[in-house]
Formats: structure tokens, C-alpha cells, sequence
């Protein structure tokens, strides 16, 4: 196709922007969009121009992205415009994005928004994943060419068993399930589809039978970044020492976050409100677990050692015996041991594309973009929210300024969370339906944390209806500060 290259027709733009058009402000802002004009005329608007791209001149359509459908029809220029949607060869029933025959166990993929950053970010390529667990199975749904050998630190084996320290293949499903979440192979015909499948799994085993020492994960820990040169660490183990008894592993985790290196852990599984750690160590990524309702795990841990939640309930993953295993009573497997991964997995997409980013930016990304299900603001059950890879994504590659985080509804009460550069108390909020009349407008004071600011409020959406949110200065500049935000349920 074609640049537009017609001849000018010189445009004088309105100054402000006109809150009363809303006929195409529902646009996915990652989507093109065929349209056609109200008169055409071969015009081009200045500034736009090279947004636009013919399609058919003879039946006048045209294709541009949204923010480019946005401004024509500000302009009133726009007389139809509809989704320039993926076609698939008709050879089989796309009945899912992979080919995985359990693939639709894996709920968490959609909730997560997960494809979305894996078409954005690719596949891990080039990344090095450590694993602080139980070992990792030759599984056949992992590409074995990426699973290093490792070490392992348990070896020799105090009862007189004879273990090599390059054995981290493991005998336990819980090391190989966790990396299942990683590095399953995605549309192989098998099992499930991992979220990085093309990262490289270093095992490093620091426990067996269940048990291991934190002198273990220290060594783990330094060997990862100095030896083994990993880009994450994920430790989905815990450990209950007195808060003065940390400090060591403390040191360790500040040697990789130095490094540059992303490490995240499990928060714990007894759903009390004790420390766990590494969890609870500064610089790590803590993360708890929600099922599929998106309502907290009760086995889940209830302490400030919680940043995110991820899904933690229902899950199939691969074991030892080079199968899958769903849990014994049938319902999945669950623990907060399987939800960090999933922070992993998205950790090592944004390294395999953004390599420089750090543990510190890493829980920015994660902050903006997840939506808050839980208490309003940061909360000790779910941290800084649900976590959604697609926001994150957003919020990473559009910039930090101002960025309103995906909307949750539980029942009537909406609640809204802005990442922003905002002085406290001068946001407002005002929602307007698809016909640009305003149905909402909140001008009281919002609860500020962490940089982020936090508003809920009642308001009766009915299912399909479609509304767009945007915030402002004041009564008197009511002009919107940064995107606004559509939604719809």
C-alpha cells in the first residue's frame, strides 16, 4: 500500500479538544483501522499525512492507526471506521491461540493478558533464567537445549547416597513445575505453553525433600550472577527466621540487584501475616496468589512482603515423570510457589527486549500496570494489585508521565489507579458514555501512595455499555491530563 499523497487541503485545528465527540473514542490503541471520509477528495490533513495509507482510492478507504482515527474525527472527517482484524487460513477450527492440548487449563494466560506481551516483547531469546528449587526434569515439553546443567548444592548426600553436584535433574515435581511455567514449549502439540519458552532454565538446587538451608540460596544466589550470568532469579521457597537473622541473605540479594538482575519470590503459604523470606528481603519481587475468581488465595501470605498478585490456583503443569500433574483432588495445583513464576516468565520477556531493566523499574511496571482488586491503594493481600503483562507493557513503552492503570468493578464501585507526575489533591475524574455526555465527575481528594493515586466510587455500569474515563486539573482546566481510558464489561 501506498502513502496518502493527494493534494493539501490546509486544516486551522481547534485549540482544545472537544469532549462532545466520542463516536470512535472506544479505539484499541494497538490496532489499525480501515475507514472511509465524509468527503473525498483526495484531502490530507497536515501532520497526519504520513499515518495514513490507501487502501482502495476507488472505493475510498483508507488505513491508519487510532490515534490517527481519533484526530480525523475530531475533525468530523470520519464516516465509518472499523478494526483492520487478523484473518487465519480456514485449513482447521482456531478454537485457541496455541496448539497445546492442555493449553485451555491454563486460565491464567488470559486473565494476565500474557499473549499480549508475548507478541510485544518475543519470547525470551537470549535470557538466562535461574531456578532456586528442586531440580529440573528433561521434560519433553522444554526445548532441552536450553536447560543448562547447573549445580547443586545438596550434594553429596549426607545419607550416604551417592549425588553428583552437576545432578539437578531432580527427583521432585516442584522445581520442574515451576520451570514448566517458564519454558514450556508453546504450539509443539504437547502439554502446556510456557510464557518464555525460549529463555535459558539454569537449575540450581538448594533443597531436597523439601528441605535446605539459606546458606544454600545465599550460594545460589551469588553463583547465579557472577557464574552462571542470569538475567532473573526466581525462588518460589520460603524461610522463617527472625528478622535480624536476614541480614546475609539480605547481602546476597542486594549483590544481584547491583548486578541488575530481577529477583523474584514466592510470599508464602500458611495465610498468616508472618514474614517469609526472601520474599521479605528488600530488592526481590514478592508475589501472592489469586484463583481464577480473582479473589486471594486463602493459603496466601497477608504481609508487606506482597508487591503483586498472579494466579496461584487450578494449574497443570509439568512434573517429574515427564507428564503433567493436576493435583489429587483434581482442582490443580496451587501455591504461591506457581504464581511467582508467572512474574519470572514476564520478568525474562522484558529482559529479552529491555536489558537493562532493573529490579527497581521492574516493580514500577508492574505497580502501573496492574489493576486494584483488593483495599484501596497497596494492600497487604494483594500488594499493588492483579497483575496485567498487557498494562505493564503499555506503561513501559508510553512513557511514564501520566498513566491511569487498568479499572476494576466489583459490583457498582469502580476503582481507579494513576501512575502520574501529579502534585496531591489536584486530580479529578470525569466519565462520559459513548455519546460524549458526561454521566460522572469527582472533584473530591484521592488517597496518594507510592507515587500512585487511588479513587473509587460508585457507579452502576450496565453490561456492554461503554465508557470513557479521563482525568483533569480542575473545574477550571478541564482539559484531559495524558490518555484516557475506555472500558467496558
Amino acid at each position: 500500500m501506498k502513502i496518502w499523497r493527494a493534494a493539501v487541503f490546509c486544516l486551522y485545528a481547534l485549540l482544545f479538544f472537544d469532549l462532545s465527540v466520542f463516536a470512535y473514542s472506544n479505539l484499541d490503541a494497538d490496532s489499525d483501522y480501515i475507514f472511509t471520509l465524509k468527503d473525498n477528495d483526495g484531502i490530507m490533513l497536515a501532520g497526519v499525512d504520513e499515518n495514513v495509507e490507501v487502501v482502495s482510492d476507488r472505493l475510498n478507504i483508507y488505513k491508519a492507526d487510532a490515534d490517527t482515527i481519533e484526530r480525523l474525527e475530531e475533525f468530523g472527517m470520519i464516516e465509518y471506521a472499523e478494526k483492520d482484524y487478523d484473518i487465519w487460513l480456514d485449513s482447521a477450527e482456531n478454537t485457541s491461540i496455541y496448539n497445546d492440548p492442555l493449553f485451555n487449563t491454563q486460565w491464567y494466560f488470559e486473565k494476565h493478558n500474557l499473549e499480549y506481551a508475548k507478541k510485544h516483547l518475543g519470547t525470551g531469546e537470549g535470557v538466562r533464567v535461574a531456578v532456586l528449587d528442586s531440580g529440573v526434569t528433561l521434560h519433553p515439553d522444554f526445548n532441552l537445549n536450553k536447560i543448562e546443567k547447573g549445580y547443586n548444592y545438596k550434594a553429596p548426600d549426607k545419607t550416604g547416597n551417592e549425588i553428583s553436584s552437576n545432578d539437578t535433574i531432580g527427583n521432585q515435581n516442584h522445581g520442574t513445575q515451576v520451570a514448566g511455567i517458564i519454558c514450556a514449549q508453546s504450539n509443539n502439540e504437547l502439554g502446556v505453553a510456557g510464557i518464555a519458552e525460549d529463555v535459558t532454565i539454569v537449575p540450581l538446587v538448594v533443597y531436597r525433600d523439601g528441605k535446605g538451608q539459606v546458606s544454600d540460596v545465599i550460594a545460589a544466589i551469588e553463583d547465579a550472577v557472577s557464574l552462571y550470568e542470569c538475567d532473573v532469579i526466581n525462588m518460589s521457597l520460603s524461610s522463617s527466621p527472625n528478622e535480624n537473622d536476614s541480614k546475609l541473605l539480605q547481602k546476597a540479594v542486594d549483590f544481584a540487584d547491583e548486578n541488575n538482575v530481577i529477583l523474584v519470590a514466592a510470599v508464602g503459604n500458611d495465610g498468616k501475616t508472618g514474614k517469609k523470606y526472601p520474599a521479605s528481603c528488600e530488592n526481590v519481587i514478592g508475589v501472592g496468589s489469586v484463583n481464577s475468581d480473582i479473589k486471594v488465595s486463602y493459603f496466601s501470605q497477608r504481609n508487606d512482603s506482597v508487591d503483586i498478585a498472579a494466579a496461584g490456583e487450578g494449574l497443570t503443569l509439568p512434573d517429574s515423570k515427564g507428564e503433567y500433574a493436576s493435583g489429587l483432588d483434581g482442582t490443580g495445583l496451587k501455591g504461591t510457589s506457581f504464581s511467582a513464576p508467572i512474574i519470572s516468565g514476564f520478568a525474562a520477556l522484558l529482559k529479552g527486549k529491555y536489558p537493562d531493566i532493573d529490579n527497581e523499574l521492574f516493580l514500577k511496571i508492574l505497580k502501573a500496570g496492574s489493576a486494584d482488586i483488593d483495599a484501596l491503594g497497596y494492600d497487604v493481600y494483594t500488594g499493588y494489585g492483579l497483575f496485567d503483562a498487557k498494562e505493564s507493557v503499555r506503561f513501559l513503552e508510553e512513557g511514564y508521565d501520566f498513566f491511569i492503570s487498568p479499572v476494576y468493578k466489583t459490583n457498582s464501585e469502580m476503582r481507579i489507579k494513576v501512575f502520574g507526575d501529579i502534585a496531591e489533591g489536584c486530580l479529578n475524574f470525569a466519565v462520559y458514555d459513548e455519546k460524549g455526555r458526561l454521566k460522572y465527575i469527582d472533584i473530591t481528594d484521592l488517597k496518594t501512595q507510592d507515587g500512585l493515586f487511588y479513587k473509587k466510587y460508585d457507579y452502576n455500569l450496565e453490561e456492554g455499555e461503554k465508557i470513557k474515563i479521563f482525568a483533569f486539573d480542575s473545574l477550571e482546566n478541564m482539559r484531559p491530563l495524558g490518555k484516557s481510558r475506555v472500558i467496558q464489561y
